[in-house]
This record gives C-alpha cells, sequence and structure tokens, in this order.
C-alpha cells in the first residue's frame, strides 16, 4: 500500500510542482496547481464469481492537458486494457457535462492495490459522476454505489456480474446501487433470468436503473440535469426552411432534368415520390435526402451502358469538378455564422472524395458494377456542392474564427476522435465481435485522415471528420451491448436509447441557435431526417430503420455540441 501511495505523491509532486522547461534544461520552474480528491467505491467480482468493493481515489488538477493518469497493482490489461481507454472517455464527459473545456484538467485515477484484476469499463460510470463532482464542487452520497460502463454520449453501457455486485454492495451496508437500463432482466452464465429489481429488495438494497450518467449524478448528488423535452419543430426557424427549400428545389430540378422523375424503375420512383411527398409536408431536407438517393441510383441505371472508356472519362470529369469546389471553399473566412456550411461542404467533399478514390481502384481492377456504384455517388454527391456554395455565399455577418482558435476546437474533438475509436475497438475485441471490425476498419481510417487533414491544416475537414467519427461510434457501442435474453436482443432498450439520444441532440441544437445565436443547419437536417427513419421504424418494425435514426441523432448531437462550445470557448 505504502508503495503505491509513494508513486502517487511522486506522481503528483512532479506534476503539480516542477516541469522541466526543456530536454537539456538545468533548472525546474515552480506552478501552482489546484488538486481535488475523492474516493468512490467500486464493484467488482472476483474470479471466483463473488462480488467485492474496490476504493478507487479520483484526483482533478487544474490546470491541466486533458491527460488521465491511472495507477493500479496489478496493471489494468484486462479486457484489452478498457478500464484506461474508459477513464479517458469519464474525463471527457465529466467536463462536457459541467460545461468545462476538457482540457482544462488533468485526472489520475489510483486504483487500491487488490488481488482482483481491474480491466474492464465497468467503473467509468462512477468514475464520471465522481470527476464531474470533483470540478463542480458537489459532494456524493455515501450510501449509493453504481456499475455500468461509460458511453461517449453519456448513457450508461452494460456490465457482468451484477448479481455478485448486488450482493457486495449489500453485504458493505449500502442502500443503493444503480445499474445500467436494460440489465434489470439479467441473464446468468447458466441461462438464469433474474429480475435485479427484485433480488436488490431481498437484499435490503434498492437497484435502480439507469440510462444516462445524468441520472447518476441525481442519486449521487441530487443535482437534477435531466434532459428537458423540446419539440424539434420549435429548431425550425425561417432560414432554416429557406435554406432547406432551395437544396430541395435544386434537387428536384435535377429529377425533372435527368429525366428521373419519369424512371419506371422502382428503386428510383420510390425514392422520388417519398421526396415529393415530404416536401409537400415542409420537410424538405428529408425530402432533399431521399430525391438524392433517387438520382443516384437513377445515374446508375444511366451508366449501365457506359464503356469501360466513358467510365474513365466520367472519373476524370469528376475528380476535375471535385478539385473546383475544394478550392473554392478554401478561399472563404470561416465565421461563426458559416462554419456550420462550411464543415458540411467539406464533408461532402471528402465523402465524394473517397467515392471516386474507389472508383478508381474498382476500374483497375476491372469491377464494373462497383465502378458505376460508386460513380453514381459520387456524381449526384459533386453535382450538390454547388448548392452548398450557394447557400454559403448567402451567408453574411458573424464574428471571425481564428485559425489558431479553430485549430483548437478541432484538436479537442479530434483527441475525443481517437479515444472513443480506441475505446470501442478494445470493448470489442474484449467480447469477441469479430464482425464490427470492419465498421471500426473504416472509422479508424477516417480518425487517420481526420490526423492528416489537421496537419495539413485543413481543420474544418478534420473537424467535419472527428465528427463524424464520434457519433459513428456512439452508435455502434448501443448496437453493440444491446442486452440480449435467450438470444432475442431487447428492442425496447434500443427504442429507449434511440429517444434518449433524439432529446439530447434536439437539446444541444436548441442550445446552439436561442443561447449562443448560431445557425446549426445540419444538427436541424440530422434531426429531421433521423425522425423519418423513425417513423419509418414504428410503422414496420425493421430494426435498420432505427439505427440509422439513431446514426442521424448521433450526428447531430456531435455537431450541435460542437458549435456550442466553439461559441463558448
Amino acid at each position: 500500500m505504502r508503495r503505491w501511495a509513494g508513486i502517487i505523491v511522486i506522481l503528483a509532486l512532479f506534476l503539480t510542482v516542477a516541469l522541466l522547461t526543456a530536454a537539456l534544461a538545468t533548472e525546474w520552474q515552480q506552478v501552482i496547481v489546484y488538486t481535488r480528491s475523492i474516493t468512490i467505491h467500486a464493484l467488482a467480482v472476483s474470479s471466483n464469481d463473488t462480488g467485492a468493493v474496490i476504493n478507487i481515489t479520483v484526483t482533478a488538477m487544474t490546470p491541466g492537458s486533458g491527460y488521465v493518469y491511472v495507477a493500479s497493482s496489478p496493471l489494468p490489461t484486462a479486457e484489452s486494457g478498457t478500464f484506461i481507454s474508459s477513464s479517458q472517455i469519464a474525463a471527457l464527459v465529466a467536463t462536457y457535462l459541467a460545461n468545462q473545456p476538457f482540457n482544462k484538467y488533468n485526472f489520475l485515477i489510483n486504483v487500491e492495490p487488490t488481488t482482483l484484476e481491474i480491466g474492464g469499463p465497468s467503473a467509468s460510470g462512477y468514475m464520471t459522476v465522481a470527476m464531474w463532482a470533483l470540478i463542480t464542487n458537489h459532494t456524493l452520497n455515501p450510501d449509493v454505489v453504481m456499475t455500468g460502463m461509460i458511453l461517449p454520449d453519456g448513457s450508461i453501457g452494460p456490465v457482468g456480474g451484477l448479481p455478485a455486485k448486488i450482493e457486495a454492495a449489500a453485504q458493505e451496508g449500502y442502500e443503493v446501487v444503480l445499474i445500467p437500463y436494460g440489465q434489470q432482466e439479467y441473464q446468468t452464465s447458466t441461462g438464469q433470468v433474474i429480475n435485479l429489481v427484485s433480488y436488490g429488495r431481498s437484499l435490503g438494497v434498492d437497484v435502480i436503473p439507469i440510462m444516462s450518467v445524468r441520472q447518476a449524478i441525481y442519486y449521487f448528488t441530487g443535482v437534477n440535469l435531466t434532459i428537458p423535452s423540446i419539440s424539434s419543430e420549435e429548431l425550425k426557424n425561417t432560414a432554416y426552411v429557406n435554406t432547406t427549400k432551395f437544396l430541395w428545389m435544386r434537387i428536384y430540378d435535377r429529377l425533372i432534368k435527368s429525366g428521373a422523375i419519369n424512371s419506371t424503375d422502382s428503386n428510383v420512383s420510390k425514392y422520388v415520390k417519398q421526396a415529393i411527398n415530404y416536401a409537400n409536408q415542409g420537410m424538405y431536407y428529408t425530402a432533399a435526402s431521399l430525391g438524392f438517393q433517387g438520382l443516384i441510383n437513377y445515374y446508375q441505371d444511366e451508366m449501365q451502358n457506359y464503356t469501360t472508356s466513358q467510365l474513365y472519362g466520367l472519373l476524370n470529369q469528376l475528380n476535375n469538378e471535385l478539385n473546383y469546389y475544394s478550392n473554392a471553399v478554401s478561399h472563404y473566412n470561416v465565421t461563426t455564422a458559416n462554419i456550420d456550411i462550411i464543415i458540411g461542404i467539406y464533408d461532402r467533399i471528402e465523402d465524394a472524395q473517397q467515392s471516386l478514390t474507389a472508383a478508381s481502384q474498382d476500374l483497375t481492377t476491372n469491377d464494373i458494377a462497383d465502378a458505376i456504384s460508386n460513380l453514381a455517388y459520387a456524381k449526384a454527391r459533386i453535382e450538390t456542392l454547388g448548392d452548398w456554395l450557394a447557400v454559403l455565399n448567402a451567408i453574411n455577418g458573424g464574428a471571425p474564427i481564428s485559425t489558431n482558435y479553430l485549430e483548437e476546437l478541432t484538436s479537442m474533438y479530434l483527441v475525443y476522435a481517437q479515444s472513443i475509436t480506441e475505446y470501442t475497438i478494445s470493448l470489442s475485441n474484449a467480447i469477441g465481435l469479430p464482425n464490427a471490425m470492419q465498421e471500426m476498419n473504416s472509422i479508424t481510417q477516417e480518425v487517420q485522415d481526420a490526423q492528416n487533414n489537421y496537419q495539413n491544416r485543413l481543420y474544418p475537414l478534420a473537424l467535419a471528420q472527428s465528427l463524424d467519427a464520434i457519433s459513428s461510434n456512439d452508435a455502434m457501442l448501443h448496437l453493440l451491448f444491446t442486452p440480449t435474453i435467450n438470444g432475442q436482443e431487447s428492442a425496447g432498450y434500443l427504442i429507449n436509447i434511440t429517444e434518449y439520444v433524439r432529446k439530447l441532440a434536439v437539446f444541444n441544437t436548441y442550445e446552439a441557435e436561442n443561447r449562443c445565436g448560431l445557425f446549426p443547419m445540419l444538427a436541424i437536417s440530422y434531426i429531421d431526417f433521423g425522425n423519418y427513419y423513425l417513423n419509418d421504424y414504428n410503422s414496420t418494425g425493421d430494426i435498420n430503420d432505427l439505427a440509422a435514426a439513431l446514426q442521424l441523432y448521433e450526428l447531430a448531437a456531435s455537431y450541435s455540441q460542437a458549435l456550442y462550445e466553439l461559441a463558448a470557448w
């Protein structure tokens, strides 16, 4: 015990009192750093499946750089080291909920020496509460404990060994045990299904399922961070309606001029009809998105008779057009009024570039079918870039955003994206989900592209890619860890999580629009299109529609939060 306490003291002194000013410096620089600590009592399971309580001391330090340092014996390498990566996510979520930049703090996590091997993320929700309490000067109710992994959007994900953990909490005299929502009906490794609320009651403890860390904070501190219910219709101001109507009309013109509006291909006509129907209801972004899909399918039909030479010619033409738009957007000054649109343009440029790169590879390998698919998508996407530039040209005003300012914001979200991606990969590896790795490879590549673009000072593009990666990870984690009983996934869990993320997205967007005076068009649009998929799910019961809605709501939550922080910095 003394040995590890000594290590923590030495580490704290090194970080808080003296910093080496340069590699060859001969003097130390004295600085003032403020610290606060709290000890939480995490629930764990031993190798013989009995429950245990482990003390974890969390220390917050400011000023900091957004780092989390972990000390533990044995080292926390079990479950692919998800204890470490989940600690970083805990810090990111805690500082967000406290309305503080995460790079204002460093955190020290000291796990009490134990024969148990600490490695999983099950204490990360609890650590998030502790970090939030430290930086907001709150104390924790000593009668409450919790278990559950923190997810990047603030929700609490599932963990194992719950019956044993509840038993350990009861033996230690705790009155309330918070567990992840969806696991109140818990299936053991032998197949037995246990109602944990009833089980806890039989042991004299109140077992409460929670969906988010916001709820956990309430039970620990009494502070209510409940997301208020706001109608998404409140987000649609005149500027949004006019802008999305313009984008729809441009798509509609192409549907007419190309002949797609008269196509007999059901894969085209169904999207065209749906688009017109939603436009008549005033849901212009949804209409534009559906019309866009109809155009892609129509272009695919057109290209079926192209020769290889013609496909190469189209590839060169589209590359030239994309280079034109890339050059055009690079000459705009970024302001608080137009950054949302600029990010959207860069995101679509990158989207088109990926399709063109894939098409080029397809043609090289003579994979004509995939080449046509990628070229059709790129053609439709590049056509819309002119529409988005027209919107950008119509935006006036706003405070200029300096390059340094944008660099700092992008750096923060890039680090966030890297941490979350590592977290998702480590969790996927820990529970053995090889099918998830193909999607994770795509997300990892997007993070790598964001790093490259950040280094090349293409900050709006790097920011867009980072936000996309964050939202993709959020959605994937929910889909990966949907509770399963007797082999059946809980649709109810996914429905409620989707509703939670929808409310979060609407709230974040409302704050950006009304408290900061910004125009979060992308976030409103993603919420609008997410509502389309949610309505489809309610009609068809197709889980893919629910997953699409969740992904779009996560995108909206990420984009609006970035805008809010941009205005708050």
